[in-house]
């Protein structure tokens, strides 16, 4: 009777053993702000790196090459699967900043490529770095101003929005 126990104690480890140690994570993908550096180039700024955490509990995050289909097709709206916008803040009020002359905003939409690993467990995370230039066109000068990142993963599911403390610079 001790040995059956002892059989089902061994099984129940074993079982408890076999469990992935990973975290799991919700199929649509979540953002964490983690910091911002302003890096300067002759006292001036010159680049901003931005530190976001990401995870996904299926791993569908990213798109390889020859993902240029529809609905990743050029011009379509998951063309990008990485969603930047800067917003300058002036008097206390923040608005997206436009081109002069423009209805077109400044943004720096980009393609994160395919971060699915092999094997069994898809659940994904980690940080990516988002390096973007300070001043991306000459002559916007504001308060101060601060950009919101998001992504999309491969079933269209779009993470939260997280947004940088408002920077400000010096050019």
């Amino acid at each position: 009777m001790l040995q059956k126990y002892n059989i089902i104690v061994v099984f129940l480890i074993f079982v408890a053993s076999c469990k992935p140690e990973s975290m799991q994570y919700s199929d649509i993908p979540a953002l964490n702000f983690n910091k911002v550096d302003q890096i300067l180039l002759n006292g001036k700024d010159s680049i901003v790196n931005i530190y976001v955490n990401y995870s996904d509990g299926d791993g569908d995050i990213g798109l390889n090459t020859n993902d240029t289909l529809a609905p990743y097709n050029f011009g379509s709206k998951y063309f990008h699967n990485l969603f930047i916008e800067m917003y300058k803040i002036e008097n206390g009020v923040s608005s997206k900043i436009t081109l002069p002359f423009s209805s077109d905003t400044i943004n720096f939409n980009d393609r994160i490529t395919n971060l699915t690993p092999t094997g069994k467990n898809k659940s994904i995370s980690g940080e990516i770095l988002l390096p973007i230039k300070s001043s991306p066109y000459n002559g916007f000068i504001f308060d101060s101003i601060y950009y919101t990142i998001q992504i999309v993963d491969r079933k269209l599911n779009l993470s939260n929005k997280v947004r940088t403390p408002a920077l400000k610079f010096q050019f």
